[in-house]
């Protein structure tokens, strides 16, 4: 389900605006802004165009963005319901990761070599990325093939990139299951 959070449009909000037209899958959408006054300043939210709420997060349903309360599709579906730790979790904060991060949309297995550094990205980080990621795929891996499942400090660690199972080279955390701790 495509959303949009307040701070992708963090730049183009000045102290003025109430609205933006943003384009999204090839059609154009209107978003409404409101400032809500708060102990250090303003903040600003979206305003749900059904219910009139101030939200973080629309959802694109339709031809409208809309909060999670209004949607009829559930925004957190792919979490609900899973082993806290298993596969479908791990697969889930892939997802949300590859995200965050820029990697877009991939197949399961996820495998790094199918995605090349795209221009303007720093080298490191890239990399670095793509090494949580892998680490992810080799912890859904053994979820998955021995049915284990993973302490969320530990699933955190390598998704925050403090794990000391980062430092093993990109091709190793692909081929083989590594013990992360």
């Amino acid at each position: 389900m495509t959303s949009i959070h307040i701070r992708q449009l963090s730049k183009a909000i000045d102290d003025k605006s109430t609205g933006a037209i943003i384009e999204c899958n090839g059609k154009k959408q209107k978003v409404l802004f409101n400032r809500v006054k708060v102990g250090y300043g303003e903040k600003v939210f979206f305003t749900c165009l059904i219910c009139g709420k101030n939200k973080e997060r629309l959802y694109l349903e339709g031809n409208l963005f809309r909060c999670s309360d209004c949607c009829s599709v559930n925004p957190y579906k792919g979490i609900q319901n899973t082993t806290k730790g298993g596969y479908d979790y791990i697969a889930y904060k892939m997802q949300r990761f590859a995200i965050k991060c820029g990697i877009g949309r991939f197949d399961f297995p996820f495998d790094y070599s199918k995605h090349p550094k795209p221009k303007g990205k720093h080298k490191d980080k890239w990399e670095k990325n793509l090494a949580i990621m892998q680490a992810l795929e080799n912890m859904r891996s053994q979820s998955i093939f021995f049915d284990r499942i993973w302490n969320s400090k530990t699933i955190q660690k390598v998704e925050q990139g403090k794990n000391k199972c980062l430092s093993y080279p990109l091709l190793f955390l692909k081929n083989y299951f590594i013990d992360i701790k």
